[in-house]
């Protein structure tokens, strides 16, 4: 019962806050884009030369509004969002251009506002205004735990550790999972040191050589201000999907953490930015799934089908718009396709294109219009 009531305050808090966005943008035609992708899949230099593209004049070439120099100008203007970081467009351009280096990888959330003032086909003047909000991917893995039990979570995650690839690299959080007893007493330190060993096991597996993508809890592994909170204190442990946890165990210690997690970090995160965006961009590290060999490429996979999952999509209508806000384009981009001869692009859309395939599938069916592309946000090769 607490559960359906939390979800009833959640949908109620969202029509809220959709109702109070779609009376802001009646007047203000605004589209709010996420750009997301796995670690290292180059979030910030593709936002980074997006902007700068716009607002200084870059080759758009298959972006016909721009091409046909319908877009008379891009400008920036201060995000609408207080509460959230401004993307540090400025000092990304600043670090690529003179310092000659790639800036630092997407650690937390950021936002920028982007007002574009085009004409139509028709040639009337307009003005449109493009909020880009930038987030880990690894987050997005976080929302299907919304609707999963600590024991439920403790058993896919453990089945996903003893997989060949990854058993090796669990090998120490495992051993160390066999001196615990869930049902005995709650132990601060054995909490400590299991949520460590399991953080340092989903860091192994995000490594190059590996390029593992199925890694949740995202926060583990960027925790920024919650690091060693109780909330980012907790692990898996072997114990049965129905089982219920004795008062004062340290099952009933890990759960209630867990559960503090998707209050703390989860629903907050859905709430306030995931379920507020009308179009989505994910970008994807292929190439490193690629080289990694075919248990990451398998990985990738599952990722990319469990993010699309995560989308409320579907075709916007007024309705949805003002109640249940849906995606309605989602577009999945191969990064860093300077890597490969252009004749080999096709290629690697294809690959990618039959990686989403499955979940693409249920989108379109839903209304959603998917498409996959390769790209380079900078070409950084010869």
């Amino acid at each position: 019962m607490a559960l359906n009531l939390t979800d009833i305050v959640e949908e109620a808090r969202l029509s809220a806050r959709a109702l109070w966005d779609y009376g802001d943008s009646f007047f203000n035609p605004t589209v709010r884009l996420g750009v997301t992708g796995l670690s290292r899949a180059g979030k910030t230099v593709f936002i980074t030369a997006l902007i700068h593209g716009l607002t200084r004049g870059g080759r758009f070439p298959v972006f016909e509004a721009y091409a046909s120099g319908r877009i008379a100008r891009a400008r920036l203007e201060p995000q609408p969002d207080d509460a959230v970081p401004r993307f540090d467009y400025e000092n990304h351009v600043r670090t690529l251009v003179e310092e000659r280096r790639w800036p630092n990888s997407t650690t937390d959330i950021s936002e920028l506002r982007l007002v574009i003032d085009y004409q139509r086909q028709n040639g009337a003047d307009r003005t449109l205004t493009l909020d880009i909000v930038d987030y880990p991917g690894e987050w997005l893995l976080d929302l299907p735990l919304l609707s999963k039990s600590f024991e439920q979570w403790s058993t896919e995650s453990l089945a996903l550790s003893r997989e060949p690839l990854r058993a090796e690299l669990a090998a120490p959080w495992h051993q160390h999972l066999k001196t615990l007893d869930a049902e005995g007493r709650e132990d601060e330190q054995a909490a400590l040191k299991a949520a460590k060993l399991f953080t340092d096991y989903l860091r192994a597996c995000r490594d190059e050589r590996f390029a593992m993508s199925l890694l949740p809890p995202g926060r583990f592994l960027m925790p920024g201000g919650l690091a060693g909170s109780p909330a980012l204190t907790f692990a898996p442990l072997e114990v049965p999907t129905g089982g219920t946890a004795p008062d004062g165990s340290l099952w009933a210690m890990m759960r209630r953490r867990y559960e503090a997690y998707k209050d703390v970090v989860v629903r907050p995160f859905f709430r306030d930015h995931f379920a507020r965006l009308d179009r989505q961009i994910v970008l994807v590290d292929a190439l490193a799934a690629f080289n990694a060999g075919p248990e990451a490429l398998h990985d990738l996979e599952a990722a990319l089908a469990g993010i699309l999952d995560c989308f409320r999509i579907g075709r916007s209508t007024i309705l949805s718009a003002l109640f249940r806000p849906r995606i309605d384009r989602i577009l999945f981009a191969a990064t860093k396709a300077d890597h490969l001869h252009h004749q080999s692009h096709d290629r690697l859309e294809a690959i990618l294109r039959r990686t989403v395939a499955k979940a693409a599938d249920r989108a379109e069916f839903a209304g959603a219009a998917i498409d996959v592309v390769a790209l380079a946000a900078v070409r950084a090769t010869r």
